[in-house]
């Protein structure tokens, strides 16, 4: 891969698609492969960990997978652990458990229901500050306690 051609595709001018991987797979042009998986989306990320898994006994593929176990999407970070699982050092297999456990605490802290959280059903949302203090002040006086403890 020339410097123009990854100029375009770090800036995302041109895509990475999986078509493209495939070609890239068939010609066996690792180097762009590794490239993808460092500079992809995560669907193109978790595609290249597929078609490296086969070449991991490479150095650079070796060290691109290990730098990947700690990737932002669970899904890659997963797929990379079970590639590297079948030949891993005892070092690596530490370092797959503590990515493992830090996983399984991230998807506990993680809310049930977090796209519903912040949604508000009702007038709450709409009602300006100040009708929102005049109806307390009014609830207040129907009580008949003074609004601020007299």
């Amino acid at each position: 891969m020339n410097s123009n051609e990854r100029f375009l595709y770090q800036h995302r001018i041109l895509k990475l698609s999986e078509n493209k991987l495939e070609q890239w797979n068939r010609n066996e042009e690792v180097d762009k492969l590794i490239f993808a998986a460092e500079n992809g989306m995560f669907n193109i990320r978790l595609k290249c960990i597929e078609f490296l898994s086969g070449r991991i006994a490479e150095h650079d593929v070796k060290n691109l997978l290990t730098s990947m176990i700690s990737d932002d999407v669970e899904a890659v970070s997963e797929a990379t652990m079970k590639v590297l699982e079948q030949s891993a050092t005892s070092e690596l297999l530490e370092l797959i458990k503590r990515t493992r456990k830090h996983w399984k605490i991230k998807r506990k802290k993680r809310p049930a229901n977090s796209y519903i959280t912040n949604v508000q059903f009702g007038d709450t949302g709409k009602a300006r500050p100040s009708e929102r203090l005049m109806s307390r002040l009014r609830d207040q006086q129907r009580t008949n306690q003074p609004p601020y403890g007299f």
